[in-house]
């Protein structure tokens, strides 16, 4: 079974080298590469074309429509997306199609494994750490051994039959970030079905800064809103704002001195669940970082969902 691996990129010089090497010392031989220059202004497109790549030159238009264009010239049954700053495991792509061929589902994702840079090293466990933890309302990573159904796959580490993706006309233009459970959910109403294999490994080279961070949750706050008024309330995570803005108003009660045991007794039991989560699934050692990243994400992701933008790439 033939495989195209779509890799939709803009300004990824740095990186785009590595991620091509990659993918060409993948151990399933029946695939092609294919790199969409989304409007780069650097040598991305070189870079591709001097590693065997097949190039696709566009002005910039975002990572939808780029992933569409390659859609476009995809040669094979399965389509597989990665990231210009990713390296996938020589096993990756093979691991993605058997995967669907055993579970006989239409898209399927792996494994990601941060990379941060050296002198941010110290902060990519508590970044992990943060996503297990949030996982109870979040899929965005996953790091755990046991292949499963799931309701969504990240677009960097995701492979899907070609033609479900045609038939849902491929990802949604304009839409970044969320692009990805965008399309998962329009297949899902098709009733389609997602798979997930660790064996299937990305590493995702990441700027590993808090300041990174701030602004990625911001982003996915913002792209959170937008998803919601697409489809309605249809994932754990969309319920956060209705959740957090019944907690900050109960506080008006504590003008009412009946009031301040149950408020009280609320209390301890935020506490008491959040010490839960924390201690099913993070090293006590981690937990300051934890904290740290899981005050700042509920921050500017409430920022973001408070002010949300047009969603562009």
């Amino acid at each position: 079974m033939t495989a195209s691996v779509i890799v939709a990129a803009r300004d990824s010089a740095a990186t785009i080298g590595a991620c091509l090497d990659a993918l060409h010392a993948q151990d399933y031989p029946d695939r092609e590469v294919i790199v969409v220059d989304d409007g780069s202004t650097d040598e991305t497109a070189s870079i591709a074309e001097a590693r065997g790549a097949r190039v696709v030159r566009t002005p910039a238009a975002g990572a939808s429509a780029a992933r569409n264009l390659g859609l476009e010239v995809a040669r094979g049954e399965i389509v597989a997306f990665t990231d210009g700053d990713c390296v996938a495991d020589p096993g990756w792509l093979r691991a993605l199609v058997e995967g669907l061929e055993s579970s006989g589902a239409t898209g399927i994702g792996g494994r990601q494994v941060n990379v941060f840079p050296e002198a941010q090293a110290w902060l990519r466990e508590g970044f992990e750490a943060f996503f297990r933890a949030a996982s109870i309302v979040s899929d965005y990573t996953r790091g755990d051994d046991r292949p499963r159904h799931v309701q969504h796959n990240a677009s960097c580490c995701s492979a899907y039959r070609l033609a479900a993706l045609r038939d849902v006309g491929g990802f949604r233009p304009g839409l970044w970030p969320g692009e990805d459970v965008d399309l998962d959910l329009r297949l899902t109403q098709r009733g389609a079905s997602l798979y997930y294999v660790p064996s299937a490994v990305v590493h995702h080279h990441r700027p590993g800064t808090f300041a990174w961070f701030r602004r990625m949750m911001r982003r996915y706050g913002q792209a959170e809103r937008r998803l919601v008024r697409l489809h309605g309330r249809a994932r754990a995570v969309d319920y956060v704002p209705l959740v957090t803005t019944t907690l900050v108003l109960l506080q008006v009660l504590w003008l009412w001195p009946a009031a301040h045991t149950t408020l009280v007794l609320l209390a301890i039991l935020l506490v008491l669940f959040g010490l839960g989560v924390l201690s099913s699934t993070t090293p006590v050692r981690l937990w300051p970082l934890v904290i740290a990243f899981g005050v700042t994400a509920l921050v500017e992701w409430h920022l973001g969902w408070w002010t949300p933008t047009g969603g562009q790439a």
